[in-house]
């Protein structure tokens, strides 16, 4: 009798654990920067039956190189790249919230005027590397047969980042 009742409590926990399908999703994020910057997400879902609400997810964004206004003859341009990390809890199958770090980096390219004497003399580039921590937060939403759509905000660029993809 003890026995069917410790069993009759174990199976009423497993019951009342959620039931999530295990996915993989691979999104496009917009962040609207300054300059703007596109990236790719990869999100891993419920794979640990012990934490089936919780997940994580790498994603990597850039934006273009782009021409900065310096006196001439010295030239310069400036990069821009993000990594993208965290957790993310389910609330529903379909809708989970997310957190997690960022890593913003901007490299300054530049010239600084001086060129060697010799035939066809170029002028030597240098370059500052420089990343500023930030956090972020948004809700993913699965819309319809594995298309999911995103939306948060980047802290570090006060900026909306905007995700589009699917998951299997």
């Amino acid at each position: 009798m003890l026995s069917a009742s410790v069993f009759a409590n174990t199976l009423n926990e497993e019951d009342s654990k959620p039931a999530f399908k295990p996915t993989v999703a691979l999104l496009v994020d917009y962040i609207a920067t300054d300059e703007g910057m596109w990236g790719v997400t990869l999100a891993a879902k419920h794979f640990d039956p012990d934490y089936a609400s919780w997940s994580y997810y790498i994603g990597y964004s850039w934006g273009d190189k782009y021409q900065l206004d310096v006196e001439k003859p010295a030239e310069a341009n400036m990069e821009e790249y993000m990594w993208r990390f965290g957790l993310s809890y389910s609330l529903t199958q379909d809708l989970s919230i997310y957190g997690g770090a960022t890593a913003y980096t901007y490299e300054t390219n530049y010239t600084n005027n001086i060129s060697p004497r010799d035939v066809n003399g170029k002028p030597r580039w240098e370059s500052d590397r420089d990343r500023e921590w930030g956090g972020e937060v948004g809700l993913h939403y699965n819309l319809y047969k594995g298309f999911v759509l995103g939306a948060g905000y980047d802290t570090r660029n006060q900026a909306a980042v905007i995700s589009i993809g699917f998951s299997m």
